[in-house]
């Protein structure tokens, strides 16, 4: 007998979950597909407890592009995030000194990124050393780092 009721013939979205699930937006505490929806979601945008695939949505994600309370990825986002350009309260694998996620964004002609005035350290002792050499002093903060020179540094100096 086929059941018709789509609160019990489960699977998608709308209805009651299965066990396992297989679809373009399965619904299950397992499942894999285009949208899986569920507790395990293996897919291309699963949004589950744990999600795994191209673009993730969860608690626990191990994605391209992944958004949850742990993320693991290429791009990632939420409270405790893993991968090379990861945006997190706690960035995992990432040492004190990892200087990659201090950007001053694009630099104009007149500038130059290898000027020591666009560096930032970890302490502000080490900013206010640097500052010496290049003729200046004190250190100013940018972020959780120090920069040398009481300013930040404009493409007139």
């Amino acid at each position: 007998m086929i059941d018709s009721d789509p609160k019990t013939n489960g699977g998608h979205c709308g209805t009651k979950p299965k066990k396992f699930a297989i679809g373009i937006a399965p619904l299950g505490t397992v499942s894999i597909g285009v949208v899986p929806m569920g507790v395990i979601c293996i897919g291309v945008v699963p949004m589950g407890v744990v999600s795994i695939g191209v673009v993730a949505m969860g608690v626990i994600n191990l994605s391209v592009v992944g958004m949850g309370l742990l993320a693991i990825g290429v791009n990632t986002m939420g409270v405790w995030t893993a991968g090379p350009m990861s945006m997190g309260l706690v960035q995992l694998g990432k040492s004190t000194t990892d200087h990659s996620a201090h950007q001053h964004g694009q630099p104009n002609k007149d500038q130059d990124m290898n000027d020591p005035r666009f560096m930032a350290y970890p302490t502000r002792a080490e900013a206010e050393a640097q500052a010496k050499a290049q003729g200046c002093i004190g250190a100013h903060a940018m972020g959780d780092f120090w920069m040398p020179c009481s300013e930040h540094p404009t493409s007139d100096q």
